[in-house]
């Protein structure tokens, strides 16, 4: 019970109100019940004592027949007695009985002369009143029932204030638990203008506050996940991209040494230097052209883009690339069908730009077969164009199309050099488009390979 008690506010509340209310009502009646009766006597003694004096101003020019008569009236007024004593012997005025004579309360004696009597009478006033008495006695008496009516009112006004004070209190406190853990899907409705609605509007302000920090917290920590992620994907993309260079460069380095180093010997057939020459000068133009690449794609991982941005026309850099790859297409019998009638002015980078569309053009025309052909066209929707680059005659594997932008891979698991190309091909177009926040994709369609370019 005692730990009830000192863990409940409203109990503890209840409880201070309950008996300070009581005690002070108690306290009160107490000092009121010793007080009342003897000021109401004293006040009585002092109003007694002034009629008394009015009483003998007046019979000071009264004849002794008429004064009998003003005493006896002010004696029915003022319940009192008094008592006339002269020469001729003492005449007394209301009942007078030995009990009372006893109990008086207050006697005032004073000298008076009447205008047809010479001598001196002494006149006696005493007061036989008991109200004083009868006050204590009621007040004693109802002692009782103004307890039970204090006990009463003390036990429905501490209940009136232990829920008007507490209440509001037991809320906050609630509230106050499920901030601590991290709730803040709540709201304080104590609608009050004193301190406790005021703490109760400084917490709601607090929770809005703390709620929209813990978004922007959540937030900065999903894009700190996203930045972390794409940073391991970028460093294993870098990973990955480092060893197939190595790769790609070893085989041609250990072809090219082991040719130079039979011709120097003059083994065999490699005495004939006319013949290897050429071979050697080719792998070293596939090393170099690998190479440039490489310094390209390093090199657009560190430009600033934003400083070299200019305003081309799509189709004016389309139809330059076309003009550029006319020959490779003439010696394929590969037809390119070009179709933007809607010219658009794009913001990039020039040079890259023409790269990008180069290369996706260019891989086009190099993986169709003989005599097939090539379509580009811009295609309108809602928000953004999309320009594709539909090639004929040839298809990707489904397996192999999530990988067709990383560095070094190929379709043919030979990895072979037929088609040209060092590999990097569409991974400097996915560098390129990323640069300029392009979206794009690759897919097979009903006549073959299409290129999906989202232009806004």
């Amino acid at each position: 019970m005692r730990k009830k008690i000192k863990d409940s506010l409203n109990i503890k509340v209840f409880l201070w109100v309950f008996f300070a209310l009581t005690i002070c009502s108690t306290i009160i009646y107490g000092i009121v019940l010793t007080v009342l009766p003897r000021q109401y006597q004293v006040t009585s003694d002092q109003q007694l004592d002034a009629n008394t004096e009015i009483l003998v101003s007046k019979l000071q020019d009264m004849r002794y027949d008429e004064a009998v008569s003003q005493i006896y009236n002010f004696c029915i007024q003022n319940n009192v007695t008094a008592i006339l004593n002269g020469d001729t012997g003492a005449l007394s005025f209301g009942e007078i009985h030995a009990e009372e004579l006893t109990v008086a309360t207050s006697n005032i004696a004073a000298t008076v002369t009447f205008s047809d009597i010479k001598t001196e009478y002494t006149l006696v006033v005493s007061s036989i009143s008991q109200t004083a008495d009868i006050i204590l006695n009621l007040m004693i008496r109802f002692l009782p029932a103004v307890l039970a009516i204090i006990v009463l009112l003390s036990f429905l006004s501490a209940f009136i204030c232990s829920k008007v004070i507490v209440t509001p209190i037991a809320k906050i406190s609630q509230i106050s638990k499920r901030m601590t853990s991290l709730d803040m899907t709540w709201k304080c409705d104590v609608k009050s203008n004193d301190e406790i609605g005021v703490l109760a509007c400084s917490l709601n302000t607090m929770a809005n506050r703390l709620q929209a920090a813990m978004e922007e917290l959540t937030n900065a920590n999903a894009q700190l996940t996203d930045d972390v992620e794409k940073f391991r994907e970028l460093e294993e993309q870098r990973k990955n991209f480092f060893a197939a260079v190595s790769h790609e460069l070893k085989t041609p380095l250990t072809i090219l040494k082991g040719q130079i180093e039979n011709m120097i010997l003059g083994y065999g057939d490699y005495q004939n230097h006319a013949k290897y020459l050429p071979e050697a000068l080719k792998a070293t133009e596939n090393i170099e052209h690998l190479v440039r690449e490489i310094i390209t794609i390093s090199k657009m991982e560190r430009m600033d883009l934003q400083n070299t941005l200019q305003e081309v026309s799509l189709k004016q850099t389309t139809d330059d690339v076309i003009q550029a790859l006319l020959p490779l297409a003439q010696e394929k019998e590969i037809q390119i069908h070009q179709n933007i009638c809607t010219d658009m002015i794009l913001s990039v980078n020039p040079n890259l730009w023409n790269k990008a569309l180069s290369n996706i053009i260019g891989n086009a025309v190099r993986h169709s077969p003989r005599s097939e052909e090539v379509f580009i066209f811009l295609q309108p929707c809602e928000n953004e164009n999309v320009l594709i680059i539909e090639n004929t005659g040839a298809f990707i594997p489904e397996d192999d199309l999530p990988y067709m932008f990383t560095p070094f891979y190929r379709a043919d698991k030979s990895r072979s050099k037929a088609t040209g190309g060092s590999g990097l091909g569409l991974y400097i177009v996915k560098t390129i488009l990323d640069l300029h926040s392009m979206t794009y994709r690759i897919e097979n369609t009903e006549q073959g390979v299409g290129f999906f370019l989202y232009i806004n």
